[in-house]
C-alpha cells in the first residue's frame, strides 16, 4: 500500500510522490547553508505547502533521496562544479530512482525493454506490481507508481488515451559524471563494458541500449573525456582518464 504524499514510507510496499521541484530547491539551497541540518531548516521554510507538517515530510524525503552521500555529495558538489539545471534534473532523477526499489525495478526491468512511443497494456503495471510484490495492491498504488513515471519523463498520459512510453532525453554530460562517480570515484580504472553496463544507473538516464552507451563511450574517448574505449577480440573495457573530483575540476563536458 501507498504511505501519506511525500512522507516517510511505511513499507517495502510504499510508492511516494517524487518531489523534483523540491529537490530542486533544496539543492540551490545547499549553496547557501552549511550542514544537512541547517538545509533542512531552511527548506521547511522555502517549501510552498501551507502546513508545516507537511513541509517537514517532505524535507525529510528530500534528503533522505538527494543527498544520500551527505551534505557535500554528489547533488551539492555537481551544481557547485556546472550550475547546470539540465545536468541536476538527471541526477534528481537518478538519486530519486536509486533510492526507491519498486521505482528503480520499473524502470531498468519493466520498461526498458519496451520500444519508445509503445502503448502500454491497461494491465501491464498491476502486473508488475503483483510480479514484484507477491501480491495485488490497491489501484491508488498503480497510479502513483504511473504519476511518478511521468513526472520522471517516462510516461505520456492523456485522459481516455492509453499511457505511452516516451524517450528521455538527459544530457551526455549527466552520463559522464555517473560513470566516473560509479566507477572511478577516488582513482583512474580500466571497467569491463559488461561490468557497466550491469549498473543501471544509464536506465535511470533514459538510454534504451547498449549501444546508445557505446556511443557516448566512442564520444567520450574520441573527445578525450575519457582515457579509451577499447574493443578488440573479446575485450570491451573503459579506462577513465581522471577521476570524479578531477573531472569537476576540470568541468569536462560532452
Amino acid at each position: 500500500m501507498g504511505s501519506r504524499e511525500g512522507g516517510t514510507p511505511t513499507d517495502r510496499k510504499a510508492i511516494q510522490d517524487v518531489l523534483l521541484k523540491e529537490g530542486l530547491i533544496a539543492l540551490k539551497l545547499s549553496t547557501e547553508v552549511q550542514s544537512m541540518e541547517e538545509l533542512q531548516e531552511s527548506l521547511v521554510k522555502h517549501l510552498g505547502q501551507n502546513s508545516v507538517e507537511t513541509r517537514r515530510r517532505y524535507a525529510q524525503s528530500v534528503v533522505r533521496w538527494f543527498f544520500p552521500d551527505g551534505f557535500d555529495g554528489l547533488l551539492r558538489r555537481t551544481w557547485i562544479a556546472y550550475e547546470d539545471e539540465a545536468i541536476a534534473r538527471d541526477l534528481l532523477h537518478y538519486l530519486y530512482l536509486a533510492g526507491e526499489p519498486i521505482m528503480s525495478r520499473c524502470v531498468a526491468e519493466a520498461l526498458f525493454p519496451l520500444e519508445n512511443g509503445i502503448a502500454i497494456p491497461p494491465d501491464f503495471f498491476d502486473r508488475f506490481l503483483h510480479e514484484h510484490l507477491g501480491e495485488w495492491v490497491p489501484a491508488k498504488t498503480r497510479e502513483r507508481l504511473k504519476s511518478n513515471l511521468k513526472r520522471l519523463g517516462f510516461l505520456e498520459r492523456v485522459r481516455g488515451k492509453p499511457d505511452r512510453l516516451t524517450p528521455v532525453a538527459s544530457q551526455k554530460t549527466s552520463f559522464l559524471l555517473l560513470l566516473h562517480h560509479r566507477f572511478a570515484s577516488k582513482a583512474v580504472r580500466s571497467i569491463e563494458l559488461r561490468t557497466l553496463l550491469a549498473d543501471p544507473f544509464w536506465k535511470y538516464l533514459g538510454h534504451k541500449s547498449e549501444d546508445a552507451v557505446r556511443s557516448i563511450l566512442r564520444e567520450a574517448d574520441a573527445t578525450g573525456a575519457i582515457g579509451k574505449y577499447v574493443v578488440a577480440d573479446q575485450l570491451e573495457q573503459v579506462t577513465t582518464r581522471f577521476t570524479f573530483d578531477e573531472l569537476l575540476k576540470r568541468r569536462l563536458r560532452l
